[in-house]
């Protein structure tokens, strides 16, 4: 006999938000399977879900909610784009006539539930589903489905990193005993491994910074990598930062990408560029 699944309520205070910051922090780190997460990055959801609100559900629960946003977050994003400014940003609500709401309402009906409150944390939303409802997003992510859409310029351009190699001169070995020069050796090995890893370090360091060069100057002329750049002036970090640097490779990716990060706000944006340095170890 099978156990009846209990109801839950996704509008207990906070919930939805953790939901959604941890769906986009799994989809970052290890990607899609299918259209939504993988079987283990449900589990860390589930995880963090009861350890922070004591909230209880299981995958298929926490896969339905999230193909429901997904289901909304397609038509906000359709009526988003609507001409006539229909779009209030204020109230992230929608001006719609009676006609014009009943006929979006026979194409989707996820549309009614629009026109009665808005869509939930509408940042989150976009980082989360942009790539799975645009064609612009599609090759966002480790696995070629979406955490970052930076990966391809960075395989394209710093696909050799792994194999970066720094020649060091051995130094001189000393007339000791067996026991000695077998433990001196052991210690060499373990410093050349240390200073090939520093060097590796500082090699990725400066094709980041050549690559963000060359980024810029290939978009200097474009306004919206101009708005991109002036607000990453006011997110307060130095042009040596990983935040910032990993900020410019996210810009070089695509102009879909640029309008992103426009729409997003300020602690949206650092989460974002966080999650994508921490994918490759930046940070």
């Amino acid at each position: 006999m099978t156990t009846k699944r209990s109801r839950i309520s996704w509008k207990q205070e906070g919930v939805e938000k953790t939901f959604l910051e941890a769906c986009v922090q799994e989809l970052t780190l290890h990607g899609r399977e299918g259209g939504s997460l993988k079987a283990l990055s449900w589990k860390r959801v589930a995880k963090k879900l009861q350890l922070e609100h004591k909230f209880i559900a299981d995958q298929k629960q926490m896969k339905n909610h999230y193909d429901y946003l997904k289901a909304k977050f397609t038509v906000w994003t359709k009526l988003k784009n609507k001409t006539g400014n229909v779009y209030d940003p204020i109230t992230n609500m929608f001006n719609l006539s009676e006609e014009d709401w009943q006929l979006e309402i026979k194409s989707n009906k996820h549309a009614e539930a629009l026109r009665s409150a808005p869509l939930v944390y509408p940042d989150l939303c976009i980082q989360l589903f942009e790539g799975s409802t645009s064609t612009g997003f599609d090759s966002w992510g480790p696995s070629s489905t979406l955490p970052h859409p930076f990966e391809d310029v960075y395989e394209h351009n710093l696909n050799d990193f792994e194999d970066i190699e720094c020649t060091q001169m051995d130094p001189p070995l000393q007339s000791v005993s067996e026991e000695s020069s077998g433990h001196s050796k052991k210690e060499i090995k373990k410093r050349k491994a240390k200073e090939t890893m520093t060097s590796q370090i500082m090699e990725v360091g400066e094709h980041i910074k050549k690559l963000a060069t060359m980024i810029i100057e290939n978009h200097k002329a474009s306004n919206d990598m101009e708005a991109c750049m002036t607000k990453l002036g006011t997110m307060g970090w130095d042009e040596s930062d990983a935040k910032y640097q990993t900020a410019l490779m996210l810009f070089g990716e695509s102009a879909d990408i640029r309008k992103v990060w426009l729409q997003l706000q300020p602690q949206t944006c650092e989460l974002w560029v966080k999650n994508a340095g921490a994918k490759y170890k930046l940070f």
